[in-house]
């Protein structure tokens, strides 16, 4: 009896779950779910390990990893910019978790966040959420997934014109800060002339 609870046990402890290109869609859709998008390097990453192990094992929603070393396109499409990087689902689209990752802050999060919501109970739903189930519900299956196809489009397309952004900004930074340097060596050379000067009137 003792080893039937035990195996019992076992069985229904969850897991981190490691995504991959291929399994990440199959894995996650229409569920709750909180990925990690890291590296093997990463210090951070290897901080954060021992507590989203136990994340896993404690909370009844998808608990992941995705290693962007391997999963280069899939980090990508997700907008990763740094390690470690978090986002959540609530089964219908992805948010980045923005909170502490320490193990009561994301067991907190998850409690709180990651419960039952408008997509799982209408009754949960505002008016404003129930009017646009409504309006994509008058939409044809055709319309529907071209509608998809274009916000997706329009989601790559902000990651796009984002990083061109930011490149542009970074170019700008290194050109203002070589000028900087320019202008501070160029003053300081001139301030030790006149220091040189000042100090040898002092000493006539």
């Amino acid at each position: 009896m003792k080893l039937f609870l035990l195996f019992a046990l076992i069985s229904t402890t969850q897991a981190t779950v490691y995504l991959t290109t291929d399994t990440f869609e199959e894995q996650t859709a229409g569920k709750k779910a909180l990925v990690a998008f890291k590296a093997p390097w990463c210090g951070h990453c290897k901080k954060l390990k021992p507590e989203w192990d136990k994340l896993a094992d404690a909370v009844d929603v998808v608990i992941a990893e995705v290693d962007c070393t391997k999963e280069q396109s899939l980090c990508q499409k997700h907008g990763v910019q740094g390690y470690p990087t978090i986002k959540y689902s609530d089964g219908f689209g992805w948010k980045k978790y923005e909170k502490g990752r320490d193990y009561a802050s994301l067991e907190s999060f998850v409690e709180e966040s990651l419960q039952d919501t408008c997509f799982d109970d209408p009754k949960l739903c505002s008016e404003e959420e129930l009017l646009h189930i409504e309006e994509a519900k008058g939409l044809s299956s055709s319309d529907l997934d071209a509608r998809k196809e274009q916000i997706n489009a329009g989601l790559e397309m902000t990651e796009t014109l984002f990083k061109t952004q930011v490149e542009e900004l970074q170019k700008q930074y290194h050109k203002l800060s070589e000028e900087k340097t320019i202008k501070i060596e160029s003053l300081t050379q001139e301030l030790g002339y006149l220091l040189y000067v000042d100090k040898s009137k002092d000493e006539l």
